[in-house]
């Protein structure tokens, strides 16, 4: 695969997962896939951000979709970092990233390592909506 022969080269190999990119209906394969291939072949750098569409995206976007598609609220969006999170155990250090401007709660550690911590400010950012980046404060 691409990314063993990039580490093998002693490339840093970065990869991105975007949470809520499957909906409603897709978002649990979606994690799951994504932990599997992650777990299997870690990057050096590990990052997720929050699916957020313009206006000038969103018509396109939709149309590709499967009939009832439905995009994921902040409360799914967390419980899709949290079941990645969970699910992730790569076989060596990944250097894991949640802090772009579209996420509703930044987060940065090294995975496995942090996994525990990590998994804690979702917790409590779940019951403490004060935590989570207000939607204003998600332009791009």
């Amino acid at each position: 695969m691409a990314l063993d022969n990039a580490n093998a080269a002693g490339l840093k190999v970065s990869a991105t997962v975007i949470l809520g990119l499957a909906g409603k209906a897709g978002w649990q394969d979606h994690i799951a896939s994504t932990a599997k291939l992650i777990n299997e072949h870690p990057p050096t750098y590990l990052s997720t951000l929050q699916l957020t569409l313009d206006e000038t995206t969103l018509e396109e976007f939709m149309a590709e979709q499967e009939a009832g598609f439905e995009f994921q609220d902040d409360d799914a969006i967390l419980l899709e970092q949290e079941q990645l999170l969970r699910l992730l155990n790569p076989p060596k250090p990944v250097i894991f990233r949640s802090n772009h401007a579209s996420n509703c709660l930044p987060l940065a550690g090294n995975l496995p390592k942090d996994s525990d911590k990590l998994l804690e400010i979702i917790a409590a950012a779940k019951d403490q909506i004060h935590l989570r980046r207000s939607p204003f404060m998600r332009g791009l």
